[in-house]
């Protein structure tokens, strides 16, 4: 094993610095060995359950504008850096923590120090898994089966189209519901004013009682 030692200034990108540092490198594989430092802004991919679908698209939580220590770095990045599955924990100014797949949009605050270990005898690379519907990480000899561009594309092609497909189906879902909803309230206007309550039932025929009594009383009053 290899080690590496970077250092990211205020400002980098932290997932974008690393693709370029082990592509510049030409890194067969790497992974994240420890890491410490912060960040001004977080954009991170959370796991994400939908009431409507069961399982849904993935939320991404984005933070632009605060201040994170970051407790834990961890993953593997692809060949020559083609394409990385990393997680991350941080804590806001107050210690809470929240933690996900790291997306571009993670800025370095003050400093970002990683250690990196890579490996000269066997490969990472990534390629669409049917089951999952994303790209899943694929281990080979170094030197086999080097183009990988196409397979990585064609998962992110199905990938987003999976996702389109079930934002598609969860405003279906929304849709229906609501028509649902309108239509329950329409059956219950038309109940009240077609069949009224027993109350009003009961008034309007107490009303009409009174009133034929009043109208007896008045043919029976001497003249």
């Amino acid at each position: 094993m290899r080690v590496h030692a970077v250092r990211l200034d205020p400002g980098q990108d932290l997932k974008r610095s690393l693709l370029e540092y082990c592509s510049a490198q030409n890194l067969a594989s790497a992974w994240i060995l420890t890491a410490v430092g912060s960040l001004r802004a977080a954009n991170i991919r959370l796991a994400h359950h939908d009431k409507f679908l069961g399982a849904g698209a993935n939320a991404v939580l984005a933070l632009p504008d605060q201040k994170f220590e970051i407790c834990s770095l961890v993953g593997t990045i692809s060949r020559a850096g083609a394409s990385c599955h990393l997680h991350v924990s941080l804590a806001d100014r107050r210690g809470d923590c929240v933690g996900g797949h790291v997306l571009e949009g993670n800025v370095v605050f003050t400093t970002c120090e990683i250690v990196l270990g890579s490996s000269s005898t066997m490969a990472f690379d990534r390629e669409l898994d049917e089951r999952t519907g994303f790209d899943e990480l694929v281990v080979r000899e170094a030197g086999a089966g080097a183009e990988t561009g196409a397979g990585e594309t064609r998962g992110k092609t199905a990938r987003r189209a999976r996702q389109l497909r079930a934002e598609a189906r969860e405003r279906e879902l929304r849709a229906a519901a609501g028509e649902r909803e309108r239509a329950r309230g329409l059956f219950e206007w038309l109940v009240k004013v077609i069949v009224p309550k027993p109350g009003a039932r009961r008034a309007e025929s107490d009303e009409e009682e009174e009133g034929e009594e009043e109208e007896g009383a008045a043919a029976d009053a001497p003249r």
